[in-house]
């Protein structure tokens, strides 16, 4: 979590990232947010749907602050979106096992590679944007503009993110 949170933080151009469930604890929340409002073009590719609704609830209930820091969210439409992998710069590839969410932190044995060079960073960041031809991007007035019955949903979902 400390090695995801500093790479956010050290980014000055872009941070990209994919994954089925963005649950975040404090710590990635706010290296988000931070980096966000730095001025970093910071992208979240989230599934239109994963394999928990509730989870989905729990992460749908975290975009109304990441948005309102400039951070882009978009929803792959294309089945489940199941990778886990975060590109910075063009230099910083961080891929594995790990979901960003307070469980892979902290309860489950979970692996990510950190890499830095080039190569592999521009790899990523294209299959990231080639991801996005199939994304539809979450804007600041559809996440005020949902149901009030979702966002009991997401509220009561928030309140266990801690072990979700």
């Amino acid at each position: 979590m400390q090695g995801i949170a500093s790479g956010i933080m050290s980014a000055h151009d872009y941070v990209y990232l994919h994954t089925p469930y963005f649950v975040p604890n404090d710590v990635i929340l706010n290296a988000v947010i931070i980096a966000a409002l730095s001025g970093v073009n910071i992208k979240l590719m989230i599934p239109k749907e994963s394999d928990s609704r509730f989870s989905d609830a729990c992460t749908f209930s975290y975009l109304g602050e990441i948005i309102e820091a400039g951070v882009k969210v978009y929803q792959y439409e294309e089945g489940f979106l199941h990778s886990k992998a975060i590109v910075i710069d063009d230099f910083i590839s961080i891929v594995g096992s790990a979901n960003l969410d307070e469980r892979s932190f902290n309860q489950n044995f979970e692996a990510n590679a950190f890499i830095y060079e080039n190569k592999t960073a521009l790899e990523l960041k294209k299959l990231f944007e080639n991801d996005m031809l199939n994304c539809r991007e979450i804007t600041l007035d559809d996440w005020h503009n949902r149901k009030r019955s979702q966002k009991l949903k997401e509220s009561f979902a928030r309140l266990f993110s801690p072990i979700i």
